[in-house]
């Protein structure tokens, strides 16, 4: 892969995961204002909004750890590309809360 190439890949990607947000952000947040609002749900269990995101990320992590290893998934549908989109997801949700709170 060249240097043009890679960036069109990149610009597709952060396309790609736009729309992925924008509809996710709605289907989890019930349409609500707050896009962190099912995040948030994590502190009924004692656990900080961030670190329970940082746990879906090492779900995520896991199944680019098992692609990586075995070469394929077993979820029909889902590939390699889905894993690594919902972890830009992912942290541009947390980049969004560490802004709201501040950090």
């Amino acid at each position: 892969m060249g240097k043009q190439e890679y960036i069109y890949l990149v610009g597709e990607t952060l396309g790609e995961v736009l729309e992925m947000v924008r509809q996710k952000n709605n289907d989890y947040t019930a349409g609500t204002e707050d896009p962190f609002s099912n995040f948030r749900l994590a502190t009924l269990e004692g656990v900080e909004p961030e670190v329970g995101l940082m746990i879906r990320v090492q779900d995520k992590m896991q199944r680019l750890r098992t692609y990586i290893s075995r070469g394929e998934l077993m979820v029909e549908g889902e590939g390699f590309e889905d894993a690594i989109h919902d972890i830009i997801g992912y942290m541009l949700i947390l980049k969004g809360m560490m802004t709201e709170r501040g950090n």
